[in-house]
């Protein structure tokens, strides 16, 4: 995993982007998407269209990777596609927990979930873990973040901003119907974590427009102590809140408010919502397990068991492919490329 700084104006950081994973943007390109001219022109072009009018410091980063990179904006742009291009069909079983306080103040924790061992051979038809990388973006016209994403990838998902916000996502679905030009929702909270100086922030920046995409949960904790959850059956955002006196939170694989809970019965199979319903029981419990600290919070994302946190397929059904974990009060960011039962996390600042 390369880990590498990018500053300046939107086109500078795209550039550099582009620059320094050029043949990881190839690579994922060349493995997961379609042949060229094969995707849809309509769903490029709306998607583009709602960029220039939604998110134009996006576009600009597009831009300034595609010149670094060599590689069309077009391909850029269909690899980021909302409800994607890029091997739609991908599920990630992703967990999140945050804790309101502790002895190492207000954290975050994730482990990134995918189909395939983090030290898996060649991507084959489309099967394969794609390149990731952690970038540290310093924008003029911001607040300096720590990204973990997909190699050309622009995604809000699993963030850390210098003021303390973090933030991570899970896969669920939405059945609601989305429109063509609503502003795709990765790339929304992106945006968005140049910005947020609070949890507050990321939710009322959430719900202020209807947002395109698959549809996913979020855990976010700020450097206050603020926990929420915001739950994006796109285009529709409610936020979930800790229950009276509850100091953790988690975010799974399906959604926990009433009024939107029966919806993943129509988008995930049954085993796999049997196990995210596993790991959300599992991670209530192991939360009051401990004192918050840092060190919970790794024992918890290196859990195994007949539920696991730490997965290695099988009977787990997915892979853990990285760990992260974002002490909000100092604005460090652990993470671990791989097992986190098998290595020690790494840290980052700013």
């Amino acid at each position: 995993m390369k880990v590498f700084e990018c500053r300046g104006s939107h086109r500078d950081i795209g550039r550099t982007i582009g620059e320094v994973l050029r043949e990881e943007i190839r690579s994922h390109i060349d493995d997961f998407l379609p042949p060229e001219n094969e995707a849809p022109d309509r769903k490029i072009d709306k998607f583009k269209e709602s960029l220039v009018r939604s998110l134009p410091q996006v576009l600009e980063q597009f831009g300034g990777m595609a010149e670094a990179s060599g590689v069309s904006e077009r391909r850029i742009l269909e690899l980021n596609c909302p409800v994607g291009i890029a091997n739609p069909d991908l599920e990630q079983e992703c967990s999140n927990v945050v804790f309101a306080d502790g002895p190492d103040g207000p954290l975050w924790g994730k482990n990134n979930e995918g189909d395939s061992p983090p030290n898996t051979g060649p991507v084959i038809d489309g099967k394969g873990r794609r390149p990731v990388s952690l970038m540290k973006i310093y924008p003029d016209d911001g607040i300096p973040a720590i990204c973990l994403t997909f190699c050309g990838w622009l995604s809000g998902g699993d963030m850390m901003n210098a003021e303390g916000v973090a933030v991570g996502h899970s896969s669920v679905g939405t059945n609601f119907q989305q429109n063509l030009s609503h502003a795709p929702l990765l790339q929304w909270l992106y945006s968005g974590m140049f910005q947020y100086k609070s949890a507050e922030d990321l939710a009322r920046h959430v719900t202020s427009a209807p947002l395109r995409g698959k549809g996913f949960t979020q855990a976010t904790v700020d450097r206050a102590g603020n926990i929420l959850s915001a739950e994006l059956a796109c285009p529709l955002a409610q936020i979930r809140r800790p229950a009276d006196g509850k100091v953790a939170m988690n975010c799974v694989n399906h959604y926990q408010l009433p009024c939107l809970k029966d919806m993943v019965l129509k988008q995930r199979d049954r085993k796999g919502l049997a196990y995210s319903h596993g790991r959300q029981k599992y991670l209530e419990a192991a939360v009051e397990d401990g004192d918050r600290s840092i060190e919970h919070m790794k024992k918890i994302l290196r859990r195994h068991g007949d539920i696991s946190i730490c997965r290695h397929g099988g009977k787990d059904l997915s892979y853990t492919e990285y760990s992260m974990i974002a002490v909000a009060k100092e604005a460090r960011f652990l993470f671990v490329d791989g097992y986190p039962c098998e290595e020690e996390y790494v840290e980052v600042t700013f």
